[in-house]
């Protein structure tokens, strides 16, 4: 069985990728936008080795007491983005969220292109997010 982790870490090195393990099965790769300063995707690798990764961003916006307004932002940007899903966590943050089936000989190469998708889509969404809890 393949280690994901392992191919995955090896092609982000080649490429001169920056990034962290936090776990044995999760890395974190931070980039910078245009809208936001950091935007850090956690990916997370099956522990069993099937060949599936989820990735997520959780610093993207807080509806603290404004809960309605970011559910719409994200009921709207949920229509607009088929690759990120958004939603908002117990703690009132805006959660992206995107799971993916991986394979052997691409492994590195994907996870990178998800990982930067998820970055412009963030980067994209954020002045939505922003217009929301503010008009609220």
């Amino acid at each position: 069985m393949p280690n994901y982790v392992r191919l995955c870490v090896d092609y982000l090195r080649r490429e001169g990728i920056k990034f962290e393990q936090l776990k044995d099965y999760v890395l974190k790769i931070t980039y910078t936008g245009d809208n936001l300063n950091s935007i850090p995707i956690i990916l997370s690798f099956d522990e069993d080795g099937d060949p599936m990764i989820s990735c997520r961003c959780w610093n993207i916006a807080n509806f603290k007491n404004k809960e309605p307004a970011g559910i719409l932002a994200c009921n709207e940007l949920n229509t607009k983005y088929r690759w990120v899903k958004y939603y908002i966590d117990k703690d009132s943050d805006v959660v992206a969220e995107l799971d993916a089936l991986i394979d052997e000989y691409s492994c590195g190469e994907f996870c990178l292109t998800l990982v930067r998708k998820m970055v412009n889509i963030i980067d994209d969404s954020y002045e939505v997010f922003m217009k929301a809890r503010w008009q609220s």
